[in-house]
């Protein structure tokens, strides 16, 4: 029973973040960059997403390739909407996303609080907020690790690129008026094959935070247009609360067998734990 309550105590600390955590962002626009490294695409993605530290502590970033993350550099950024505004200075970290929804907006530039969840909020969403599509979660993750097939190369190639992704993400999440055979047609199609769905059921199966992909709720709880982020996936962090659990139990034996300081305990040293006798009697040390 004592190794259960490590464990749920654990996992609460690893899951803190999403309820307590004081996360920003600042999101960037490539238009009007005066060296032609665009990126965005019409009034969608792909966006620059600069995060506080606290945002920053929670995203996945070996999940993002080089060609989807980096430092804001003057010499790159100089002259997009948003630069030089908020958290967008340079030599801070970003990532490169994609929007949600279609119906709300967001300022380049600004600093809004974040929240993250598996659903988009407010908006035109419903009152409970809409869940990722599966799709979508799939897409996102196979674009951030440079898996995709996607110009990344900075200009109007990679605009175009990212207007089909746009395009495929809105449709797949019902919003605005992409359609099935628009510009993502190919990428919709890419995701059917590689998640074995089909038209008919492909925006409605929810990632559920399948592939670590989860919705930045701006303006938190979301009345902002919403962006995806990566995170590590649920099953990591039980993984990770699981292989420490050793160290919680046996922390908990020493403690109470009275057998190193509560200094040792912490720092869970090997000299301390390996005198552990293998009973759970309470009682002083026995006798050699």
């Amino acid at each position: 029973m004592k190794k259960l309550y490590v464990v749920a105590a654990v996992v609460g600390v690893l899951f803190v973040w999403a309820a307590q955590a004081d996360m920003q962002i600042t999101l960037v626009d490539s238009s009007g960059n005066l060296s032609g490294n665009y990126y965005s695409a019409g009034n969608g993605g792909e966006f620059r997403a600069i995060g506080n530290a606290d945002l920053n502590s929670v995203v996945n970033w070996g999940a993002y390739a080089s060609s989807t993350q980096g430092v804001t550099q003057n010499a790159i950024d100089n002259g997009s909407w948003g630069y030089n505004s908020g958290l967008a200075v340079t030599g801070q970290r970003y990532f490169q996303t994609f929007c949600i929804e279609y119906n709300e907006e967001f300022t380049p530039g600004g600093t809004y609080s974040v929240g993250i969840s598996s659903k988009a909020m407010y908006g035109s969403q419903p009152p409970g907020g809409d869940p990722i599509s599966k799709a979508t979660a799939w897409l996102y993750s196979q674009f951030a690790a440079g898996a995709l097939d996607y110009n990344y190369s900075y200009g109007t190639s990679r605009q175009t690129s990212a207007d089909a992704l746009q395009q495929a993400i809105w449709w797949l999440e019902g919003e605005g008026s992409a359609t099935r055979n628009g510009a993502g047609s190919n990428y919709i199609s890419e995701a059917e094959v590689a998640l074995g769905l089909t038209d008919a059921n492909v925006q409605t199966v929810d990632a559920n935070g399948a592939f670590g992909v989860m919705a930045l709720n701006l303006g938190s709880p979301g009345q902002v247009q919403d962006q995806l982020v990566i995170v590590p996936e649920p099953t990591t962090m039980l993984a990770g609360a699981l292989l420490i659990l050793p160290f919680g139990a046996s922390t908990l034996r020493i403690l109470r067998k009275g057998r190193v300081s509560p200094f040792q305990a912490q720092l869970h040293v090997p000299f301390a734990i390996k005198h552990v006798p293998s009973d759970d009697r309470i009682g002083p040390p026995k006798e050699q």
